[in-house]
């Protein structure tokens, strides 16, 4: 029962820090340019080919910009803030003074930016569902293409959180890590780079800021999905365990 109170006062710690971030306004706000990108690339085929398949164009290219693209910098920018506002030595050593264990701290940190995140991937199911809604509403013809595959959207969409769990376990331990801002966004921003030219080598379905967009392909989705599975809960415990040793006298 200790334990269990332990944990909730932790949580319900880090959740009112949020207040004190961007954190939670970015979950909400990042899906908004991925499916307004959408958008825009339905409108234009309607334009030309009045029996597009909206549902199909809006969640394809939906999902597909942000696996890419829009979610693993979202996860940069989510780990880095969560952890930004402890980075002076006075903070650490309140922190570690605590009678709260040091893997507290650390994984309940980590598991708030796992709940961020599949809160903005929800976000973003939403903001496809109102998109298609609007569009539908605007061009009646697109009502006429395929039916709303919700439980196809959903699941990518959760799938690729789960897949992403090595980025933000992995992001996670660096913003804890190190105290300058530029080293955890760097890597963060590096990754997603990288991942646009690592998408065509064979190499690349091993590639961590690769997993979450190659859920999207049938023939390496179950491994994209073990390897952010397993790499996350791999790197998630090595981190505690370098955080359980920190030495900040």
């Amino acid at each position: 029962m200790t334990t269990l109170f332990i944990w909730l006062r932790a949580l319900h710690a880090e959740t009112l820090r949020l207040k004190r971030t961007l954190a939670l306004r970015l979950v909400f706000i990042a899906p908004l340019p991925v499916v307004l990108l959408a958008a825009i690339v339905v409108w234009e085929k309607s334009a030309e080919n009045s029996a597009v398949d909206l549902w199909d164009t809006l969640s394809k290219v939906s999902l597909g910009a942000w696996s890419l693209f829009m979610f693993p910098l979202l996860i940069t920018l989510v780990t880095t803030l969560l952890n930004s506002l402890d980075h002076s030595d006075k903070i650490w050593k309140h922190l570690f003074a605590l009678p709260v264990p040091r893997s507290v701290v650390y994984l309940t940190r980590l598991l708030v930016g796992e709940l961020l995140l599949a809160i903005s991937s929800l976000a973003l199911v939403a903001l496809i569902l109102g998109t298609g809604w609007v569009l539908m509403r605007l061009r009646p013809a697109l009502a006429s293409g395929g039916g709303l595959p919700l439980h196809e959207i959903l699941k990518n969409s959760l799938r690729m959180w789960l897949a992403a769990g090595f980025i933000i376990a992995l992001q996670h331990w660096i913003s804890i890590r190190w105290a300058a801002f530029t080293i955890s966004l760097g890597a963060g921003i590096a990754g997603t780079f990288c991942a646009l030219f690592a998408s065509g080598v064979s190499v690349g379905r091993y590639f961590p800021w690769l997993l979450p967009a190659n859920v999207l392909s049938p023939e390496i989705a179950s491994l994209s999905l073990w390897l952010g599975i397993g790499g996350g809960l791999a790197v998630a415990l090595l981190g505690c365990a370098a955080f359980v040793r920190r030495d900040v006298s």
